[in-house]
């Protein structure tokens, strides 16, 4: 089956100005099947999973969280993002901080000293940058939104043939199984209730 998906959105459960019931809807109102939470690690709200638990929708939903790891190069963010049995760790954003190619390598290296990196993020906010989708860096490479208002929502995902099982759609992205997308045209303006 083809399916559709985000892997990094922020909700009210860190700095996101949507709920989780606000973020189901708006993607699956863009024709998504499947969605991550990934809020901050450090701005988690206590109530994050129960929250997730109660949100009502179609699309196959993931719980996750956006770690803040220190690296020889500073702070940089990784998701980790559960499945079943399947957890997906992407590093995030290595054009937030303006790192070049060589500095995000020795960052996903001091990053792996705990855990394993399955996956980097080519955009910025939904935007892809061009200098890390390089085979220099030896890893799947995934566009995500990183979605913290509406207006973010719909501008880069990941497309992939998977059953829609959580650990089918993980190991596919593990395995470089998908293809990246971005909008071509810029995002209608949606109103949220």
């Amino acid at each position: 089956m083809h399916l559709k998906g985000q892997i990094h959105i922020h909700t009210t459960s860190s700095d996101g100005r949507l709920t989780h019931q606000q973020v189901a809807d708006t993607y699956s109102g863009l024709g998504f099947d499947f969605i991550a939470y990934t809020d901050h690690d450090h701005l988690l709200k206590s109530n994050y999973r129960d929250s997730i638990k109660t949100v009502k929708t179609k699309l196959i939903v993931f719980s996750g969280i956006e770690l803040t790891i220190s690296t020889r190069w500073g702070y940089v963010h990784v998701s980790r993002i559960e499945g079943d049995k399947e957890i997906l760790h992407t590093f995030n954003h290595p054009g937030e901080n303006n790192f070049s190619v060589k500095h995000t390598l020795e960052a996903i290296e001091d990053v792996s000293k705990g855990l394993n990196i399955d996956a980097v993020e080519i955009t910025h906010h939904g935007f892809l940058t061009r200098e890390y989708d390089t085979e220099a860096i030896p890893y799947p490479k995934v566009a995500t939104d990183d979605s913290h208002a509406v207006l973010g929502c719909g501008r880069a995902w990941i497309e992939l043939d998977s059953t829609k099982k959580k650990d089918s759609i993980i190991k596919a992205i593990k395995n470089g199984d998908f293809s990246c997308c971005y909008v071509k045209t810029p995002a209608k303006k949606m109103v949220i209730a």
